[in-house]
């Protein structure tokens, strides 16, 4: 009978997850002991499992990277402006539920070229919705210019609201007036007041 496998996916993970948590609050120099010892395991298991420590910094920001985007496309809707809604609000929805992940892949990194792919991606399901209204004449200008100051207005409320600026019994209206507000920036005339606040 073989030896059981200490260093097994489900190690893999449960480290993903803590050292996400570090990571959120101390950025990508964390200590590793601490992070092995909230897990019960040593420094060996990192890098049996990672192979270094770089590459265990790219594998919690592919992570997070990923789940972002699959929030997004989880909205996807066939009218070109509801979808942009629904991905605004999928993006505010996961960065609240995924509070640690939200700030890693947004947050400080020594970036490799697998960690600079990933935070790229995060943009596509909004960019691809988005050049999908320009193309229907619902929004104008450049797609990667509007899609990019969409985004940063939705990320920067969001900032704002988990770092607990906002009062919870205003956030979400708060939160429509900014989609509103950038909505009639963008939108060409016939369509700017698809999205009320």
């Amino acid at each position: 009978m073989g030896r059981p496998r200490l260093h097994d996916e489900h190690l893999r993970q449960r480290l993903l997850e803590a050292a996400t948590d570090l990571m959120a609050v101390d950025g990508p120099d964390f200590s590793l002991r601490p992070l092995v010892a909230s897990v019960g395991t040593s420094t060996s298991a990192v890098y049996s499992l990672f192979g270094s420590r770089g590459e265990l910094l790219e594998a919690i920001t592919v992570r997070a990277a990923r789940s972002f985007v699959d929030a997004q496309l989880a909205a996807q809707v066939d009218d070109p402006v509801q979808r942009i809604v629904a991905i605004s609000h999928a993006i505010r929805r996961w960065a609240i539920e995924n509070t640690a992940m939200f700030q890693v892949v947004f947050g400080r990194t020594n970036d490799s070229p697998a960690i600079a792919e990933a935070r790229e991606s995060t943009t596509e399901p909004l960019q691809l919705a988005v050049t999908d209204a320009i193309g229907r004449g619902i929004l104008h200008g450049d797609p990667e210019t509007t899609t990019r100051t969409i985004f940063a207005g939705i990320h920067g409320f969001i900032a704002l609201e988990v770092l607990g600026h906002y009062p919870a019994d205003q956030a979400d209206t708060l939160f429509d007036a900014l989609l509103a507000a950038i909505w009639r920036s963008w939108a060409t005339p016939e369509h700017v007041g698809a999205v009320a606040a």
